[in-house]
């Protein structure tokens, strides 16, 4: 849908610079100038148009619970198979500047352009920040044993200062 409106706004610039180039190659330059600036808002306003009306899709299931401690739980599932959860509860925090925070757990599916299902759960808590799970999370490639050798190595030295670096 993106990529036809980018052709026809593409199109439409081409059409534009087309008739611009035959409209001022002529006596009557600033009659052809507000006739091309005319012209060309015209093209741009009709490339720019919706070119099609997206059916919303059905909420089939939802629910939304908010706990009178400050905690909540909601989900929903929509018609196209996507699903969604999440349960918050307000914990005591570490911290004596907020005194309180919410500690969520919940997660989303959908099947992704390809057909295949996407499914993320996660965590979120005051400790550990958010922490997220799926097989549709990429995964860093294990590091090169080499690498690991000289990390190790690295780890074992003494740390410097600034007044100990050679100049």
């Amino acid at each position: 849908m993106m990529i036809c409106r980018l052709l026809k706004t593409l199109l439409a610039s081409m059409v534009g610079l087309l008739v611009t180039t035959l409209c001022l190659n002529g006596p009557e330059r600033g009659q052809k100038v507000e006739f091309v600036i005319v012209l060309s808002c015209i093209v741009a306003v009709v490339a720019a148009a919706p070119q099609g009306k997206e059916e919303p899709i059905a909420i089939v299931a939802y629910s939304n619970d908010p706990k009178p401690d400050g905690g909540y739980q909601w989900s929903y599932e929509t018609a196209n198979g996507i699903k969604a959860d999440e349960t918050g509860t307000l914990v005591k925090s570490n911290d004596p500047e907020n005194g309180e925070v919410i500690e969520a757990e919940g997660g989303y599916s959908y099947t992704g352009p390809e057909g295949v299902p996407v499914n993320i759960r996660y965590i979120a808590t005051a400790n550990g920040g958010f922490v997220a799970t799926g097989d549709a999370i990429p995964v860093a490639p294990p590091i090169p044993e080499a690498i690991q050798k000289a990390l190790d190595y690295l780890a074992t030295l003494p740390s410097t200062t600034e007044g100990n670096r050679r100049r």
